[in-house]
């Protein structure tokens, strides 16, 4: 049976030898042609032959990366080996570098107890007779491949609820996350997340949720979206005893996101 697990975690990286300056609250980077691609999230598939998917968005655009196997260090991405990359566009256009594409991946990290990985991956990718698309200064942090948290059953973090347009979204999973410099709270049922972002000291009161170190987003399926505007809550906030509770709201596009409410421990 395959594996399937949403990934929820930011990481502080510095790359000091691209010329780009890299978002450190993103768990996907790169530039594809002369835009950046930026995702907070990524799932990652371990399948019973020990290969290895890893999907992400970024503004409706998806990078899939195909690995055989789950413990080399270097991965030649051009499909002859069971390795390949395909990048699908906005127009759903799937580029793939297997054929005449060509690409690496580096994995430069690797947490055996956890049960991640992170990594490095530049590709050119061809759509054959159309057109070419280059994915370069990619890089990957905590996706999940294996280990002991892929074989934990689900638990929550809290309570969390929310109407999305006239519709109850009731979680199934709750999960609440120290980053270091952040707290994330994500609503999780089926492919679809709700998730809020506040800075690690905030205190009670009310606040934009989209600036000054917040944000919130919505993920159906490997689609992810960012508030275009929103406000949030805090009507607590111990960091001794690890707990939050909120109430937020917040517009993506056209959908509204409202009676939003969470208690957490993280």
């Amino acid at each position: 049976m395959t594996r399937f697990i949403l990934l929820f975690a930011l990481a502080v990286v510095t790359l000091t030898s691209c010329e780009n300056i890299q978002d450190n609250q993103t768990t996907v980077q790169a530039m594809v042609d002369d835009k950046s691609f930026n995702a907070l999230y990524a799932i990652g598939n371990t399948n019973e032959d020990g290969s290895v998917t890893i999907e992400t968005s970024s503004d409706s655009r998806m990078i899939k990366i195909f690995l055989g196997n789950s413990t080399a260090n270097a991965f030649d991405l051009n499909g002859s080996t069971g390795h390949y990359a395909t990048y699908t566009d906005t127009n759903g256009n799937v580029y793939t570098t297997q054929g005449t594409g060509t690409g690496s991946v580096e994995i430069t990290d690797r947490c055996a107890s956890c049960g991640t990985i992170a990594g490095r991956f530049n590709f050119m990718a061809v759509m054959p007779g159309i057109d070419t698309v280059y994915v370069n200064n990619g890089m990957f942090v905590d996706v999940v491949v294996g280990g002991q948290e892929t074989e934990i059953a689900a638990e929550s973090d809290g309570t969390f609820s929310a109407i999305i347009d006239t519709g109850l979204f009731n979680p199934v999973v709750v999960n609440a996350i120290d980053t270091g410099n952040y707290i994330l709270v994500e609503g999780q049922k089926g492919g679809s997340s709700l998730i809020v972002r506040v800075p690690i000291t905030v205190g009670a009161g009310d606040y934009d949720l989209t600036s000054g170190g917040f944000a919130a987003t919505m993920i159906e399926g490997l689609i992810t979206q960012n508030a275009n505007n929103g406000s949030i809550t805090i009507l607590s906030h111990d960091r001794s005893a690890k707990t939050l509770k909120a109430t937020f709201s917040f517009n993506v596009g056209a959908t509204e996101i409202t009676q939003g409410v969470f208690e957490v421990n993280y």
